[in-house]
């Protein structure tokens, strides 16, 4: 019986620590190589597209979004009270934007006052309280002014890409996150017929999406199904 307990109480170790251990797994998803000042509504992007480290998560896997940030250009703005809001497209209906919305999916928990303080290259921090986010899916993040449930895009300053001239005037970014014809992975400053329109070639602006993976309930399960087992051996040896 006693060696019996003693697995028990192992296994039970195992079950409390063996979780925590690989509970969470960081990672980012960026795109850094703009210099370029503007202003800008939103970015596209995907939840393992440039995945660094690449976590090991299955398309979807459920990881959650803990910050998104994008880096202020030298030009002003004058937004305020900036929330950022996260749809599951680059493209939702612009117009009546509310939480109800139907590609609606979070906002960030903090708000910036405004950008005013910051310098050319800081980052503009949102953090979020672990929004559910599926990886392999392509999401956006507005810069977005909130009343009730109502939401309003704004534009904020934020670095974007450098495009150069590769013969008579044809501008292309000189690098992207995705490629010139991912449109879902782009950034925007007009938005005409209540929906943003892309920069040319899918023009980004420069962003870093921090994220955990979501530990599977499977490796508790197995243990805790082994403490059970043990459990109820104990029980018929007594009985």
């Amino acid at each position: 019986m006693k060696t019996i307990a003693s697995i028990i109480s192992i296994l039970a170790a195992l079950a409390m620590s063996a979780l925590p251990a690989k509970a969470q797994t960081p990672y980012t998803v960026s795109y850094t190589d703009g210099g370029t000042w503007n202003t800008v509504y939103a970015q596209g992007f995907s939840t393992s597209l440039g995945a660094t480290p690449v976590p090991g998560a299955n398309n979807g896997d459920t990881v959650d979004l803990t910050q998104f940030q994008f880096y202020k250009s030298g030009n002003s703005d004058s937004a305020a009270d900036i929330q950022l809001a996260i749809f599951n497209t680059l493209y939702p209906n612009l117009t009546g934007l509310t939480t109800s919305s139907p590609n609606f999916v979070g906002l960030s928990a903090n708000t910036i006052a405004t950008t005013a303080s910051l310098n050319s290259g800081d980052p503009i921090t949102f953090t979020f309280n672990n929004l559910p986010l599926t990886y392999g899916n392509d999401y956006s993040a507005y810069f977005v002014n909130v009343s009730g449930s109502s939401l309003t895009p704004v534009l904020v300053s934020a670095l974007t890409a450098n495009y150069v001239d590769l013969g008579g005037g044809d501008y292309h970014p000189a690098s992207n996150y995705g490629t010139e014809s991912q449109y879902q992975y782009a950034t925007g400053n007009y938005i005409s017929g209540g929906y943003l329109n892309a920069f040319s070639y899918a023009g980004d602006a420069d962003f870093t999406a921090s994220l955990t993976t979501v530990p599977e309930p499977t490796t508790l399960a197995l243990l805790s199904g082994g403490i059970i087992l043990l459990t109820l051996r104990r029980r018929r040896a007594r009985q």
